[in-house]
């Protein structure tokens, strides 16, 4: 997991909270936040990307790819989970290749995630498929 001081999420929580606020709080001393408020700020975050690619060369090939990804939180927005699914088949010639690529990025007080891509080659088809799973707890303030 990579934690960054300023992750894009929290620079721009920061900014949409800053302008929010009346117009005499920027000429003030920089305030001390609350522990609401630094949880909101640093509010956990999903983003999972899936890609496939599949090539056959010659007469009477057969290429197919799929892929889908899918984030969503829990109405208190303490738990992010994001899906990704990819999967491309190559058929029917001696020159086949498939591969599946993943990529995710999880912020929060627990991540958990887990990539895997299978692939399989013979001499005439070529199979590949990956599936993502992401999850990131925040733990609100006691």
């Amino acid at each position: 997991m990579k934690i960054s001081l300023l992750s894009p999420l929290a620079l721009g929580a920061m900014a949409l909270s800053a302008l929010a606020e009346p117009v005499v709080l920027w000429a003030t001393e920089p305030l001390r936040l609350t522990t609401a408020q630094m949880d909101a700020v640093a509010a956990g975050a999903v983003a999972v990307v899936m890609g496939a690619s599949a090539t056959a060369d010659g007469a009477n090939t057969s290429t197919y790819t799929s892929t889908s990804t899918t984030v969503f939180s829990t109405p208190t927005n303490t738990v992010d989970i994001g899906l990704g699914f990819g999967t491309a088949v190559a058929c029917c010639s001696s020159s086949t290749d498939t591969s599946v690529q993943t990529v995710y990025y999880a912020e929060g007080d627990k991540v958990i995630a887990n990539s895997t891509v299978n692939d399989t080659s013979t001499p005439l088809f070529s199979f590949s498929n990956g599936v993502t799973t992401v999850i990131a707890v925040d733990i609100p303030p006691q």
